[in-house]
């Protein structure tokens, strides 16, 4: 079926997208369904953007209005059936009005200042038809100078804004930045690559065109084949935000722009592009065989975001020291914090990374004070997981670059085909040895510890840790005013153990009253392995409980290079 989409942005404060969809349906339908996705490839939630739709209406090519209801939270049904008037006619015309206010990579949004639209979150399929090359034609107020996206640009005059994509998949895949913005770009392998900044920088002194060039540069180079013919990176600098989503030609991303002056942030920030980069080639085609075709009104369920996820996670920061950005020690401060993470979650006891995997939907994109004690992330793990893989590859005269070797090749051999567990298990045992894939499998598959330590006193690091002194509680706390609030806690940690929970006000300790400043003094007034009185305030109840304190849990300091050229031949 061939469609075309008009939408308009008539007021931006208002906050409103309107669409109109244009097409002829086949003449043994009877009915079409018409909906919007409830979730977003890469971001594993169930959003409900039809939630924001305002007005439906469907009619033919001459205004008559056809039946329309309202058939499940996402999709309205159009009949032709229940119009005699209507039988004859085919072609037919759809308008909605969607609320477009919520400034997230997954959401779209509009005022004044810019539109940056969303594909799933905006554009409405037909169920059970295959669209071919659907058409975009897009109309925003004459303040705003520019339209970026990597659609093909098929307008026929300067002024108008017409693009087409090869399916409805490539249509949504593909985000829009309109208004004003800032933009640049570069050549990397012969290939455009734009990039879009809309919202304000801080002074700084980094140059993020040339960092993220090499970025592209140094990714690029472990595959054979660039596979598009442009790239976006579509950043928004906002206060307060950070994320960022992957699509096949470009990327949306969120990060403070106030913090580019801050070395750690910047590496944080180079670290999200490398993150987001590498997902055009994991995940956008190498993937698990559940990522494609989309269900976009179901769950995609997987037990591989392991690989989606935890193999990005550990590239990313291992392709930005690999581009000359950080050096060897930042790159291992880096996976100190990651280590440290690892080690203060107790979910990891629970939740293997399969489980985390296919939870996704339930437990990482919905978490609250006690997804720390019952899973793990798939990100963090996963990544942890993989470096734990290149080590051992590194022990065969291999490296983690060998599988992904082996992983483009299995996609450019068959596009189509996902894959699953065993295809990746088998590689891994092609490129090294069975006991290098029944560890990976072991740590992929069940909770068993991890003795990250070892593997990298055998590469010329060692673990430096800080035995910190003074009481541990085992919660971490809000404040309402002055009010001292659990806001999470930690399992089988002293306050557990007393029967406190996360939602308790901390009244006092010993009869004397405990407020904010207090907190910051404890390690002052309290002291390890001593039992005191808190009293708690719980649903407007006042109790007390006796608490004992545990020593702080060791906490990694450093990972520190004792051997440089062996440590550096291991992350090169």
């Amino acid at each position: 079926m061939k469609i075309r989409y008009i939408i308009q942005i008539k007021d931006p404060m208002n906050h409103i997208l309107s669409v109109k969809i244009k097409g002829q349906k086949d003449l043994a339908d009877s009915k079409l369904t018409f909906f919007l996705p409830s979730w977003s490839p890469g971001s594993y939630l169930m959003r409900e953007y039809a939630r924001n739709i305002r007005t439906f209406t469907a009619q033919t090519d001459n205004g008559e209005y056809l039946s329309a209801y309202k058939c499940d939270k996402g999709a309205y049904e159009v009949d032709w059936s229940k119009s005699e008037l209507n039988k004859e006619s085919d072609s037919f015309e759809i308008n909605y009005d969607i609320y477009c206010h919520e400034l997230t990579v997954r959401t779209s949004h509009i005022d004044e200042s810019h539109a940056f639209l969303h594909g799933p979150s905006v554009f409405m399929g037909i169920a059970d038809k295959e669209l071919v090359d659907p058409v975009l034609e897009v109309k925003f107020p004459g303040l705003w100078s520019k339209l970026h996206t990597t659609l093909k640009d098929i307008s026929d005059k300067r002024g108008e804004f017409v693009y087409t994509a090869k399916t409805y998949d490539d249509l949504i895949d593909c985000p829009i930045e309109i208004g004003c913005h800032e933009s640049d770009g570069f050549m990397a392998f012969d290939k455009e690559h734009h990039l879009v900044y809309y919202g304000d920088q801080y002074p700084h002194g980094n140059d993020l065109k040339a960092d993220i060039k090499k970025i592209v540069e140094t990714v690029g180079s472990y595959f054979k084949r660039i596979p598009y013919d442009k790239y976006m990176f579509i950043t928004h600098f906002v206060k307060g935000l950070y994320g960022g989503l992957e699509h096949k030609s470009s990327t949306a991303l969120h990060f403070d722009g106030r913090k580019l002056n801050s070395r750690e942030d910047y590496m944080n920030w180079l670290c999200l592009v490398s993150h987001e980069y590498f997902h055009t080639w994991n995940v956008k085609r190498i993937r698990p065989i559940e990522l494609g075709p989309f269900d976009y009104r179901n769950e995609a369920y997987t037990r591989m975001h392991w690989l989606t996820e935890g193999l990005t996670s550990f590239m990313d920061e291992l392709l930005v020291y690999r581009s000359g950005l950080i050096s060897l020690e930042e790159y291992l401060g880096m996976q100190t914090k990651n280590l440290n993470r690892y080690f203060s979650t107790i979910g990891k006891k629970f939740h293997s990374l399969e489980d985390a995997s296919f939870d996704a939907w339930i437990k990482l994109y919905r978490p609250d004070e006690n997804t720390a004690n019952s899973s793990i992330s798939y990100y963090l793990k996963g990544g942890l997981v993989f470096s734990t893989l290149h080590f051992d590859l590194f022990k065969n005269g291999k490296n983690i670059n060998d599988l992904l070797n082996s992983l483009w090749a299995s996609y450019e051999n068959d596009k189509s085909k996902g894959l699953v567990k065993e295809d990746v298990m088998k590689m891994i045992e092609e490129i090294a040895d069975t006991k290098t894939r029944d560890s990976f499998d072991e740590r992929v598959s069940t909770t068993k510890d991890i003795d990250f330590e070892s593997y990298y006193k055998e590469y010329g690091m060692e673990f430096v840790w800080d035995k910190a002194k003074g009481p541990y509680l085992g919660a971490d706390f809000s404040f309402e005013g002055d009010r001292v609030i659990i806001s999470k806690i930690t399992l089988d940690g002293p306050l557990y153990k007393a029967g406190l929970n996360a939602g308790d006000e901390v009244l006092a300790i010993d009869g004397i009253r405990f407020l904010k400043d207090d907190l910051s003094e404890i390690n002052k007034t309290m002291s390890a392995d001593q039992t005191y009185k808190i009293a708690f305030a719980r649903l407007g109840k006042i109790d007390v409980a006796s608490v004992m304190t545990s020593k702080v849990p060791a906490k990694l300091k450093e990972i520190k290079v004792v051997d440089e050229k062996l440590a550096k031949s291991l992350f090169s």
